[in-house]
């Protein structure tokens, strides 16, 4: 028996206002862990691919999960074309 676990390796946010490369921001999810020891995705809930980021801290609470990150690449234009059309592609978006 036991209970099932699913480590999230992208994080889909809609967020406000531009990222920069080494800044922290914060994120708030519903029923989500995240990989906390390896760099992730972020993405938009469109799965537009927005840049390579690291978890630095979170906290399960109410069925949430809030914590911060820390931008470590942001893609350019090409590189989020390209990963957007195959994330969209994997997770039945087209």
């Amino acid at each position: 028996m036991g209970f099932k676990i699913n480590i999230n390796n992208i994080l889909r946010s809609d967020f406000d206002g531009p990222l920069q490369e080494g800044t922290e921001y914060s994120f708030q999810k519903e029923l989500s862990v995240m990989a906390d020891d390896i760099q992730i995705w972020l993405t938009k809930k469109d799965w537009t691919a927005v840049a390579e980021i690291q978890i630095t801290s979170q906290t399960r609470k109410d069925d949430k999960t809030i914590g911060t990150f820390v931008v470590k690449y942001l893609y350019s234009p090409e590189e989020s074309a390209a990963l957007t059309k195959i994330f969209r592609r994997m997770y039945g978006w087209e």
